[in-house]
């Protein structure tokens, strides 16, 4: 079961990235991505169990955020789903900061130290999504659409994200608020850095590992 919780989370997180573009369209998109955050927000606390101060802290975090959400979705206006955003965006950064440490903390390779790498990957594409959000939000037009853009802006700027995150850069999106651009410049350097790092990370633990067996 120990083993098993850290590819449920992952596979959570890969079911948020495809899902929330194609949500949108639907008249209960906006339950239906609250259930799938509240299970990937549990999952994560099912990780944070055996640290009970650090869980403890998610956990309220976690019941905030989820009720942010719903609120959102009874009550939407422009400043809730504003604080909808941020709110998202802060706590999926914190999600990907523990576990980070969480890796860089381990002495041998394991499973779920990949499966927490590829997560903590996904984690910062998704919370850089939602960061796009929220300045779009907060500044209406900054980022640039070549084609026609979705109304509910999330999906298109988890894909956005990703995109930058990667360095692929289609081209169809582009950053033209100061906001935006600098977000879009950290994003880039910190998804090649991050890639780097953990590679680095796991061939040592990879290697310490073999050490120790011998």
């Amino acid at each position: 079961m120990k083993f098993l919780k850290y590819h449920l989370f992952l596979v959570s997180l890969v079911i948020i990235m495809v899902s929330y573009p194609f949500l949108e369209d639907f008249r209960w998109g906006g339950l239906i991505s609250l259930f799938l955050l509240a299970i990937s927000f549990f999952l994560f606390l099912t990780i944070l169990s055996v640290h009970r101060r650090i869980f403890r802290v998610m956990l309220f975090l976690s019941i905030l955020t989820i009720l942010v959400e719903v609120v959102a979705m009874i009550f939407p206006s422009s400043g809730i789903t504003t604080l909808q955003y941020l709110n998202l965006s802060l706590l999926i950064f914190l999600f990907a900061g523990i576990l980070f440490q969480t890796i860089m903390e381990q002495k041998s390779l394991s499973l779920p130290d990949i499966s927490n790498a590829v997560s903590v990957y996904l984690l910062i594409g998704i919370g850089f999504g939602f960061l796009y959000s929220f300045i779009e939000k907060i500044h209406p037009g900054s980022i640039a659409y070549t084609s026609a853009g979705n109304a509910d802006i999330s999906g298109d700027m988890i894909y956005y994200s990703f995109s930058v995150l990667t360095t692929v850069g289609f081209g169809d999106m582009a950053p033209l608020h100061k906001a935006a651009k600098v977000l879009a410049m950290f994003e880039a350097v910190l998804g090649v850095m991050y890639v780097a790092i953990m590679i680095g990370r796991l061939v040592g633990l990879s290697t310490s590992g073999k050490k120790s067996e011998k």
